[in-house]
């Protein structure tokens, strides 16, 4: 696996991100907002992301310090998780906010999407991808 670090640059748009690798994988980290305006950023970086990893690892996407996501955004995870999990990949999303986790249970994603509280939980996690 490729040791990088990477940061948008879309200072025009309200999400930003830093990737970094680690020995079990890449791990993302994502601020501002995903909305309509910038789902297609979002989608990218979710898709260039889960392709530097290699099979057998995990892809966590720390969106704890985003202000809002939209649920195109979660259907856009999830439709990454299901994808990369043909691939070998591992997605897991740390969220700390009560009403993403809420949209992802009421919206039936529990089984595509590996919600946990921090990246230690989600390293760590014994769970089924």
């Amino acid at each position: 696996m490729l040791d990088f670090i990477v940061e948008s640059t879309q200072q025009d748009h309200e999400l930003h991100w830093t990737a970094r690798t680690a020995p079990e994988g890449l791990i993302v980290q994502v601020s501002g907002q995903v909305d309509a305006h910038n789902e297609s950023v979002w989608q990218r970086m979710l898709s260039e992301s889960a392709a530097a990893v290699g099979e057998s690892s995990m892809l966590i996407v720390d969106a704890g310090s985003l202000e809002f996501m939209s649920c195109g955004a979660l259907v856009a995870l999830a439709k990454q998780s299901v994808d990369s999990r043909q691939h070998g990949v591992t997605v897991r999303l740390v969220i700390r906010q009560p009403s993403i986790r809420r949209i992802i249970t009421e919206c039936g994603m529990d089984d595509t999407v590996s919600a946990h509280p921090d990246v230690d939980s989600a390293l760590n996690c014994h769970c089924p991808p």
